[in-house]
């Protein structure tokens, strides 16, 4: 026996394990369970649940602006993906102290540095999943028959990048503090201050720097307009997301000469990246701009149904048969020699935000600006970027029937008063399902009286709340009647000096009585 024991082999010498295969099957784990996390679950439900549910009910936009639903979604993607990752992340890297375990960990093959490379990997996964996410909700947009413009590769990007960016503080948080409620702290700091740098009327010096910047113009813009930095913010989460990993691992007990070099180009693109985010508009953008606001015939395409002529934006250009569907409506109520005459419908934008908080503007300034609007073309009718809300359905047929009532172009947003009010307000509502739909929102969230026109343009006019009860009980009788009704009393319907006691005579409908006189609005005739 003591020979079979000699002729036994020795045991081979146990061999050091690989730390990067150990590495890539605990990120593998650890990823499949950060995606388990209910934070994370939860955070793809408030992302997707919203859209999907207007998408089920018919409520969404079937005119979608691309190049402003890229980054619409970002500061929400901030708040519950990007929560999620911070949350799930951290949690995950604190499980050794919350289970009490961390003592077993050094008798593992894997250092702390190379778990920590685990936990920071295991994000990956999550952050792929946000990118298909992203991709696919800008694809179904732009595949429908109303979408505008075309998405910023770098503002989708964005999306996925501020996942990974979270979800590598949630492992440096781990690594720096042995408590689980600092992630969420993190969370609620970052979104005040995004919000809050968004709310603000300062320059974007500050929220530039910000994982997401909420700067927008006023309305959509075409893209010859844009002006936001995406491709240089996107360079710089990436330096942010550099130098975070690089920290984690740092803080971890990583000490070599790679860490340190990929920590120096971390920060030389964040810093570089981050200055050349307040590089000054290009010319072309500046040129741009300036032809769309002074010369906007020269960057659109006109199409003409009719009597009619719609003059878009390239981007916009596939708008103009809804244009045409709710002029329709309009010029169907109206008498055959009124309905005839040529009408040029123009898109207009304003990269002016005239509603500024605490901005006051006189009623002569606001007619010089109206007057400079319409020298642009004086007999257009003013269409904006908007499309597919019912307001602006119900704001374009209110200009249109304006102008055919009146035989001028939109005021500079004063009341219209009197037969004209109640016949204009009318031939608007009764327009289109969705035109009589926008009255009925903003008649009802309207006080004094209903606007017609965008607010961010000089031009337009609103319907006292006298006259739109007499418009209320039109709408609800048949279209046709009433039609028959304007018809035989278009002239003094349409006369200056009609009021809207004898517009109701005329049409069968009663008008409250006239409020106080400290009470009455100014009126256009």
């Amino acid at each position: 026996m003591t020979a079979a024991l000699a002729e036994r082999p020795a045991p081979a010498t146990p061999r050091p394990g690989d730390p990067r295969r150990a590495m890539l099957a605990l990120a593998r784990t650890e990823g499949a369970r950060l995606l388990r996390h209910p934070a994370v679950i939860a955070g793809l439900l408030l992302f997707t649940g919203p859209e999907t549910y207007r998408w089920l009910t018919g409520r969404a936009n079937r005119f979608p602006v691309l190049q402003d639903e890229d980054w619409s979604t970002q500061f929400l993607a901030l708040l519950v993906l990007g929560g999620g990752a911070l949350i799930a992340a951290n949690l995950g890297a604190l499980r050794a102290d919350r289970h009490a375990t961390t003592g077993l960990y050094d008798t593992l093959v894997l250092p702390p540095a190379w778990r920590t490379g685990a936990f920071l990997l295991a994000v990956l996964p999550f952050t792929v999943l946000v990118a298909v996410l992203t991709a696919t909700r800008i694809a179904l947009l732009a595949a429908l028959p109303g979408s505008a413009g075309r998405p910023d590769p770098a503002e989708l990007a964005l999306h996925p990048a501020v996942v990974l960016l979270f979800g590598a503080a949630g492992v440096l948080l781990a690594r720096l503090a042995r408590t689980v409620i600092v992630a969420p702290l993190l969370l609620l700091a970052a979104a005040v201050a995004v919000y809050a740098a968004g709310l603000s009327s300062l320059p974007g010096h500050v929220r530039w720097l910000l994982p997401v910047a909420l700067e927008q113009p006023p309305m959509p813009v075409p893209v010859a307009l844009t002006s936001r930095p995406s491709g240089w913010h996107l360079a710089y989460a990436a330096g942010l997301i550099a130098l975070v990993a690089v920290a984690a691992l740092a803080a971890a007990g990583a000490r070599n000469r790679r860490l340190v070099i990929v920590g120096a180009v971390a920060l030389s693109v964040t810093a570089g990246a981050g200055a050349a985010q307040y590089l000054p508009v290009g010319d072309a953008v500046r040129n741009a701009r300036a032809t769309a606001a002074e010369r906007p015939a020269e960057m659109q395409d006109c199409r003409t149904i009719g009597s009619v002529t719609y003059c878009a934006f390239g981007d916009f250009a596939s708008w103009t048969g809804d244009w045409d569907a709710v002029v329709r409506g309009v010029l169907r109520a109206v008498p055959a020699e009124a309905a005839g005459r040529p009408l040029v419908v123009r898109q207009r934008v304003s990269t002016e935000d005239r509603m500024i908080d605490g901005r006051v503007v006189t009623a002569e300034e606001q007619a010089a600006a109206a007057a400079q609007w319409q020298r642009i073309e004086p007999a257009a009718v003013t269409v904006g970027t908007r499309w597919g809300d019912g307001r602006s359905e119900m704001s374009l047929a209110g200009l249109v029937a304006y102008q055919i009532v009146t035989g001028e172009a939109a005021p500079a947003h004063i009341p219209v008063c009197g037969a004209r009010g109640v016949l204009v307000a009318w031939l608007a509502g009764q327009a289109t399902p969705a035109t009589a739909a926008g009255l009925r929102a903003a008649d009802a969230t309207s006080w004094g009286g209903v606007p017609f026109g965008d607010m961010q343009f000089p031009v337009g006019f609103s319907v006292p709340d006298r006259e739109m009860a007499a418009v209320s009980a039109l709408l609800r009788r048949p279209s046709g009647d009433v039609a028959a009704t304007v018809a035989r009393s278009w002239t003094e319907l349409t006369a200056a000096g009609t009021t809207a006691d004898r517009a109701g005579e005329l049409l069968g409908v009663s008008v409250p009585p006239l409020p106080p006189v400290e009470e009455r609005t100014r009126c256009d005739g």
